[in-house]
């Protein structure tokens, strides 16, 4: 199937970045409270860019013969031919193989379109996006300093197994005082939400249910460890120990800890939420896919690595709570980082997260340029695959 001139105009359209549509958000329907109204979303439009290449990419589908498996239009089919469809979201989550390992996930005859990186080999074929997709996450930020006045900051809205172990991990690892409980987190920025998909989302009392009964799904080996740092933050939860947007909470810590929505051994995938920290001029720490730290300085982002050892990026995910895991290895660097920071020359640390913040903007910015090109040369392959 050959593309014409006139389609590929038609698509690249969609993608003038002189030509951006503004999204509106209706603050009443947003159960995320109000996220999408944060800096990069509204001045990035990459929700927009997101689903517009979507879009493209289903229209496609259809016009080919493929029919939708579900209301997700993530899974394709075509008699014994699939498509999976996954940008953002790990595609891996789009299998019902739920046991199989990440290369037996789909059969031969699957094809994956995802902006993932895959780190395993597969028996289904992967089809990454350019990565100048990573545009889409492009924008200036209004002008703010960096002005740490503690440890972390860590903010999650949305509960699941991870990110209740991390914050867990952070208050096991926080000194206790029997004047202020763990829960006050005098040292750190704490915003907590406990917001379930399955859960009750309409009281405090139903986001402490969500936190107690996704506490009760973890392993007795994780139960023995934070058991009594679990009882002294259930009757807190959810937590927020500030007032201050995203914006400046993230200026406001000398770490931030960012928490991507998926983190495995074998798949990468990447959020507003890394882009965020990568264009604020401010020290961070990512838990992610293996090796996403690595990747990122490999597609030309300014990692800190000077600064900062990443060893917890090559650490693979066990369940051990101790010394050597991956999540514990992850605070201890941070907390370690942190405290040499504060201890350091304060204008050159800041000069240096300043010069970090400018360049990976202007490297998301040449991606965001390279896109509409970049894509048309990797369309045709793509439709030639799937037809």
């Amino acid at each position: 199937m050959l593309i014409t001139g006139q389609l590929l105009f038609a698509l690249l359209q969609k993608y003038n970045t002189n030509a951006i549509r503004q999204i509106s958000i209706d603050m009443t329907t947003d159960l995320y409270h109000n996220i999408y109204t944060n800096e990069i979303f509204q001045k990035s439009q990459c929700i927009w860019h997101e689903n517009t290449f979507m879009d493209i990419m289903r229209s496609l589908l259809i016009n080919l013969g493929y029919e939708s498996v579900n209301s997700s239009n993530k899974v394709w089919t075509r008699g014994d031919q699939r498509v999976v469809l996954c940008v953002v979201d790990d595609y891996t989550t789009c299998s019902e193989n739920y046991d199989s390992p990440v290369s037996h996930l789909f059969d031969r005859n699957t094809t994956v379109i995802t902006d993932n990186l895959v780190t395993c080999p597969t028996q289904y074929s992967v089809i990454q996006l350019p990565e100048s997709f990573f545009g889409i996450y492009s924008y200036q930020p209004d002008p703010i300093e960096w002005q740490p006045s503690r440890r972390f900051n860590f903010a999650v809205n949305r509960l699941d197994y991870k990110r209740l172990l991390m914050m867990l991990e952070i208050a096991h690892r926080t000194p206790f005082d029997p004047e202020n409980t763990l829960t006050d987190f005098v040292n750190d920025y704490i915003n907590f939400n406990c917001w379930d998909w399955d859960g009750n989302n309409d009281s405090v009392e139903g986001l402490r249910e969500n936190f107690a009964q996704q506490y009760s799904r973890l392993e007795d080996v994780f139960k023995e460890v934070y058991q009594p740092v679990y009882q002294q933050l259930l009757t807190a939860m959810p937590v927020r120990n500030h007032s201050l947007s995203q914006e400046q909470v993230h200026i406001s810590a000398w770490i931030n800890l960012v928490m991507e929505t998926y983190s495995s051994d074998t798949v990468i995938a990447l959020s507003e939420k890394v882009f965020r920290a990568l264009s604020t001029p401010a020290p961070w720490l990512v838990y992610a896919g293996k090796y996403t730290v690595s990747y990122l300085e490999r597609l030309g982002f300014d990692v800190y690595s000077d600064l900062i050892n990443h060893r917890y990026d090559r650490i693979i995910e066990n369940k051990t709570a101790a010394y050597g895991d991956k999540m514990v290895e992850y605070i201890f660097v941070g907390s370690e980082k942190a405290y040499e920071f504060s201890e350091a020359d304060f204008d050159q640390l800041k000069s240096r997260c300043q010069q970090a913040a400018d360049h990976n903007r202007q490297l998301l910015k040449k991606m965001r340029q390279a896109w509409p090109s970049d894509f048309a040369a990797w369309l045709p392959a793509v439709l030639e695959k799937i037809q």
